[in-house]
């Protein structure tokens, strides 16, 4: 069974009062459906939308606990192996280099499911700061125009 994932009323692109509680879980949902995402990546590109994930929940200087949560969830739908895991803990101790983060070489057919990962994740801990909704509304200009 196919399970459609979907942001909440609370956008990240607008005005946002902080939420709590099983509000706060439904904004842990994401858009696309797992079997989309999941047919649509290769492995090399899961990792890859997993490191620009890990990229923003550090746009903040730190990773809250629901953004942890939210980039767990995120290697189990996309059935990362235990190395690909290992890779990620460690942009969660230490951010990954900006260097190998070129919004521009995302393949046009999956920039929707970054922009949709990284609202996920964003709005995870149901507080959207400033410095997140800024990069985060940079990043989708440089990907859809």
């Amino acid at each position: 069974m196919e399970r459609q994932f979907r942001l909440s009323s609370a956008r990240v692109g607008g005005q946002r009062t902080p939420v709590r509680g099983e509000r706060r879980h439904r904004i842990l949902e994401l858009h696309f459906s797992e079997e989309e995402m999941l047919n649509r990546l290769d492995r090399r590109e899961r990792l890859r939308l997993v490191e620009f994930v890990c990229s923003f929940a550090w746009a903040d200087f730190e990773i809250q606990p629901e953004e942890r949560e939210f980039i767990t969830g995120l290697i189990r739908r996309l059935d990362l192996d235990a190395e690909e895991s290992r890779q990620v803990e460690q942009w969660l101790e230490r951010p990954p280099r900006i260097e190998n983060l070129d919004p521009t070489s995302i393949p046009a057919g999956h920039r929707r499911h970054f922009i949709e990962a990284i609202e996920g994740l964003i709005a995870a801990d149901g507080n959207v700061k400033d410095e997140e909704r800024e990069t985060f509304e940079v990043f989708k200009q440089l990907l859809v125009g």
